[in-house]
């Protein structure tokens, strides 16, 4: 009499169910995922332009005035030598002053664009919708 030998491993069917599951975690996780990275660079660079209010401020302090910058003045760590911004991949740092007050903004370049972060003088701050939040 011949033995029955069975023979272990997967059915195609069992691997099939197996690859969809996988597939509806990743529809579900990839869109959260992506939110999170949006939120948490937005929240970086909410903390660059806090770096650089605080040297405005630094000058300020010394001067007793602010430097004066044109709308749109491109803000570097070459213009600031105090500061370094962790986020310039994805984001461009701009401000725009008087002698009395200034207004700091960061925009966001290629996945992050149409986020815009504002900060000013009165420490007043502004974040759009595409930040992945609406205040900070």
């Amino acid at each position: 009499m011949a033995s029955l030998v069975r023979k272990r491993g997967f059915t195609l069917v069992e691997l099939m169910v197996v690859v969809a599951i996988v597939a509806i975690l990743a529809a579900v996780a990839l869109p959260s995922y992506r939110y999170f990275i949006i939120a948490s660079r937005a929240r970086a660079a909410t903390t660059d332009l806090v770096g650089l209010a605080m040297e405005m401020e630094a000058i300020y302090k010394n001067q007793l005035q602010y430097p004066t910058n044109a709308a749109g003045t491109v803000a570097s760590s070459s213009s600031f030598s105090g500061w370094a911004p962790s986020e310039a991949t994805y984001f461009g740092y701009s401000l725009e002053s008087s002698s009395t007050s200034y207004s700091l903004k960061a925009t966001g370049t290629s996945t992050l664009s149409g986020c815009v972060l504002t900060l000013d003088s009165g420490n007043n701050r502004t974040a759009t919708e595409a930040c992945g939040f609406s205040s900070w």
